[in-house]
C-alpha cells in the first residue's frame, strides 16, 4: 500500500540550569514561564489529540495524529515533559503502545543530544547514540528502527555509527543525496529536483553493513513549513496525492519541525489532523511510515554527499563557519563568531574530555563502556549507585563511587555543551548560546573539584574572539552573562531551603532540581535556631552537612548564614540570592499563607502592601519572582503585576534596579519605565 504520510521532529533544547536543575524563567516566552511550557501549550499539549467536526451527524471526534505519523521528540524535550507536562507524556505513551500498531511503527529515537554529529569526535558520536538508544528502550520497552539525526546532519562515519548499534533506517532530505542507481545499473547524478523520493534507498557500509534512507518530499515539506499549505487540511491531503504515484507501493513523505503545528503556524494542529483523516477515509492511504517500511526492501542504492544537513546549503558551516546560513540577521551583521565558539568548545572536550577517560582508568572497566552505558543513568533506568557497581573496576568506597559519578557528569555536560542551537541564530549574545556556556562552566567547576584542572583562563583566552553583533559584548562579556544569576553552589542551596524553612517550617521543599535536603538532629552546642541539614546532589551522590540560621528582614527580606560543619566562616546571603523559585515560595507564604503557591494572589497583597508603605530592593526581587513563578500568568495576574511596577518606580525616594526589572517590565510593555540605561530614579 502506498503511503503519503509526515515526518515530525520534536526538539528544545535542555533549558534547566545547569548547576540547579531548575528551569529558570525565559521572559521572551511571555506570559508563559518559558519556551518549553509556551510551545507544549502551543503544540505539543495540542497535538496529543485533535477535536475535528464528525463527517457524518455534526458532532466532533479526536483525531490523534501521532499514533498515525512518524515522529521523534528530542531526549532532552521528553525529559522536561515527563516532569513538567506529565499529561502529555501519559497520553503520548499509551497512544504509541496500544493506538499505534507499535512504538516502532510511529517512533523514531534520537541522540540525546541535539549536536551536529558529524562534527562531534567518534567517541562522543557513538556514545551520544547510545544514549538515545537507551531514552527510546526506557519509554517504550524495546530499542528502535529508525532514528533521526539532529538537523539531518549526516556523513558516512554518522551511517556506520547508527548500523552499528542496530538502527536500520534513518530520514534525509531530497539535497543530500548524490547519486543513485537501480540494481544492476549506473550511477545517475541526482538533485533536489530529480530524485524519486517516493522509494527507500540503501547506503552501502564497511563489512557488509547497510542502511535504509528515506526522503521527505522537498517542495510540500518547504510549503507547510514556510508556507499556508497547511492552513488548509483538505487542500494539504490533495496536494500530497497528487505527488503520489497510487499504481505503486510508493511514499510521499513530508519532513518538518513538529512546532510547525500550533507554534509557528496557529491551528496547524487542525489542518494536519484534518488532512490525515482525509487521506486516510478519503483516499485509503496509509499515513504511518514505520509500517510502510516494514513491507519495503529498499533495490536502489544511493550515495550521499560527502557531509550534509537540511539547513545549511555548505554542509555543516553553519554550526562553525560564517558560511551565510543564518535565522534572525540583521543588516550588516557577521556569523564569524561561529569559529571560535567552535574551536573553544572543541578544546575544552578534548582536553577535559581526555582527562576524564585518563581517571577512570584506575576505577572502571573500560573508560569507554561506562561512558557508552550512562545513558541509562540518564534515561532513570538504573541508579547512579548501581551503575558504578556495574562498571567498577574493584570495589569502590562512597568517595570513589562520588568520583566516577562527577567524571561521568563532567563528560554529560561538556556534550551538552555542543547543542547546536548556539550557532544557529544570528548572535552569540542570545539565550541559545548562554545555555551551552552554562554546561561548559559546570563542567569546568567539575573539573577543578574532581580533577584539580583549572582551565577556565585559557578557555576563556579562546572564547574571547566570539563578539556580538551589538557593541562592546565581546566573549567575557557573553560569559559573565551567561553565569550571572544563574550560578549555585551547595551553601546557595542551603541557604534557599533555610529560608522557605522559616517561612513553612513544616513545607519546605527537600527536592530541589538535582539536590536533595534532609534535617538532622540538632546536637548539644549547635546555638538555637540553628538547622543542621544534610546536602545530597543526586546525579553524583556528593553529600556534605551545613549549618544555617535564617531570620526574617524588614517586610519581605531575609538574611541566611550558611557554614559547612567543622568549617570556621559563615556566609550570608540575601532573599535576591536565594533564586527566585526559593524567593517566589518564601514570599507567597508570607503573603498568603504558610505552603501557599497561589503566585497571583500574592501578586496583588503585594500591591496592596506597597501602596501603604514604602517600597524595597526586597519588593522589586519578590516582584520578579512571583511573576515568573507560574507556568503561565493570567491577565489579572498581569495587571497585578502592571500595578506593582508602577507602585515600585512611583516613589521618589527608592532608586530601582533596571537590570532587575526592565525584562518583566518589557514583557508587560511598559518599556518607558526601563527606557534609561541608568537606574531610574522614581517617575522615571
Amino acid at each position: 500500500m502506498p503511503i503519503a504520510g509526515f515526518h515530525l521532529h520534536f526538539y528544545q533544547p535542555p533549558r534547566e540550569n545547569p548547576w540547579l536543575g531548575v528551569v529558570p524563567n525565559e521572559w521572551s516566552a511571555w506570559p508563559y514561564h518559558d519556551w518549553n511550557e509556551r510551545i507544549t501549550a502551543e503544540c505539543y499539549r495540542a497535538m496529543i489529540a485533535v477535536a475535528l467536526p464528525h463527517s457524518d451527524d455534526g458532532g466532533t471526534e479526536l483525531n490523534e495524529p501521532l499514533a498515525k505519523s512518524s515522529f521523534d521528540v528530542g531526549p532532552t524535550l521528553h525529559h522536561w515533559i515527563e516532569r513538567y507536562a506529565p499529561d502529555v507524556d501519559q497520553a503520548l505513551a499509551y497512544q504509541v503502545s496500544h493506538v499505534a500498531a507499535s512504538p516502532r511503527s510511529v517512533v523514531v529515537a534520537a541522540p540525546y543530544v541535539h549536536a551536529i554529529l558529524p562534527l562531534a569526535r567518534a567517541t562522543d558520536r557513538e556514545r551520544l547514540v547510545a544514549w538515545g538508544i537507551a531514552d527510546y528502550q526506557r519509554r517504550f520497552g524495546e530499542g528502535p528502527l529508525g532514528m533521526w539525526l539532529p538537523e539531518t546532519a549526516v556523513d558516512l562515519d554518522t551511517l556506520e555509527t547508527l548500523a552499528r548499534q542496530g538502527i536500520r533506517y534513518t530520514i534525509l532530505m531530497p539535497g543530500q543525496a548524490a547519486r543513485i542507481r537501480e540494481p544492476g545499473g549506473a550511477w545517475q547524478q541526482v538533485d533536489v529536483h530529480s530524485l524519486d523520493t517516493s522509494r527507500p534507498y540503501l547506503v552501502r557500509l564497511s563489512e557488509g553493513r547497510t542502511i535504509t534512507v528515506v526522503f521527505g518530499h522537498g517542495d510540500l515539506s518547504q510549503r507547510v513549513a514556510f508556507g499556508d499549505l497547511v492552513d488548509n487540511g483538505t487542500k494539504l491531503a490533495d496536494t500530497m496525492m497528487e505527488s503520489l504515484d497510487v499504481g505503486r507501493d510508493g511514499a510521499v513523505l513530508l519532513v518538518t519541525d513538529g512546532e510547525t503545528f500550533g507554534h509557528h503556524h496557529r491551528f496547524g494542529d487542525l489542518g494536519l489532523a484534518w488532512a490525515m483523516r482525509r487521506l486516510q477515509r478519503h483516499y485509503g492511504v496509509d499515513t504511518t511510515l514505520g509500517e510502510w517500511l516494514a513491507t519495503q526492501e529498499p533495490t536502489f542504492e544511493v550515495e550521499l554527499a560527502p557531509v550534509s544537513s537540511w539547513s545549511c546549503a555548505h554542509g555543516v558551516e553553519r554550526w562553525r563557519s560564517d558560511c551565510g546560513c543564518v535565522t534572525g540577521s540583521q543588516p550588516g551583521w557577521r556569523q564569524d563568531w561561529r569559529t571560535p565558539l567552535r574551536e573553544a568548545l572543541d578544546w575544552l572536550r578534548d582536553t577535559l574530555g581526555n582527562a576524564v577517560d585518563v581517571e577512570l582508568v584506575t576505577l572502571v572497566e573500560s573508560p569507554d563502556e561506562t561512558l557508552c552505558d550512562y545513558g541509562t543513568v540518564l534515561t532513570g533506568a538504573l541508579g547512579p549507585a548501581e551503575f558504578v557497581r556495574a562498571h567498577q573496576a574493584r570495589g569502590l568506597d562512597d568517595d570513589e563511587t562520588t568520583k566516577v559519578l562527577e567524571l561521568c557528569e563532567i563528560y554529560r555536560n561538556l556534550q551538552f555543551s555542543f547543542t547546536s542551537c548556539a550557532w544557529f541564530f544570528a548572535d552569540p549574545a542570545e539565550i541559545e548560546t548562554a545555555i551551552v556556556l552554562r554546561y561548559a562552566a559546570v563542567a569546568l567547576e567539575l573539573a577543578v573539584r574532581t580533577l584539580g584542572l583549572g582551565l577556565e583562563t585559557e578557555f576563556l583566552t579562546r572564547l574571547q574572539g566570539v563578539r556580538s553583533n551589538r557593541p562592546g559584548v565581546d566573549g567575557r562579556e557573553i560569559w559573565r552573562q551567561a553565569r550571572e544569576h544563574y550560578r549555585f553552589d551547595e551553601a546557595l542551596i542551603v541557604a534557599g531551603f533555610a529560608a522557605e524553612h522559616l517561612a513553612n517550617e513544616h513545607g519546605a521543599r527537600h527536592d530541589r532540581g538535582f539536590w536533595r535536603l534532609e534535617m538532622q538532629p540538632p546536637l548539644e552546642d549547635d546555638e538555637a535556631g540553628t538547622l543542621r541539614v544534610t546536602l545530597t546532589n543526586a546525579p553524583t551522590l556528593r553529600r556534605q552537612t551545613f549549618l544555617t540560621r535564617a531570620q526574617r528582614s524588614g517586610a519581605l527580606g531575609v538574611r541566611v548564614q550558611v557554614k559547612a560543619d567543622g568549617a570556621q566562616e559563615w556566609f550570608t546571603f540575601g532573599l535576591g540570592e536565594l533564586g527566585t523559585d526559593a524567593v517566589a515560595l518564601v514570599a507567597s507564604s508570607w503573603l498568603v499563607g504558610p505552603g501557599s503557591v497561589d503566585f497571583e494572589g500574592a501578586l496583588n497583597l503585594l500591591v496592596a502592601e506597597m501602596l501603604m508603605r514604602h517600597s524595597s530592593t526586597d519588593d522589586a526581587v519578590v516582584l520578579v519572582a512571583l511573576a515568573g513563578a507560574p507556568r503561565c500568568v493570567t491577565p489579572a495576574g498581569e495587571t497585578s503585576i502592571r500595578r506593582a511596577l508602577l507602585a515600585i518606580t512611583g516613589q521618589p525616594h527608592e532608586i530601582v534596579d533596571v537590570e532587575l526589572l526592565a525584562p518583566l517590565a518589557r514583557a508587560v510593555g511598559l518599556d518607558e519605565l526601563v527606557g534609561s540605561s541608568r537606574p531610574l530614579a522614581a517617575g522615571g
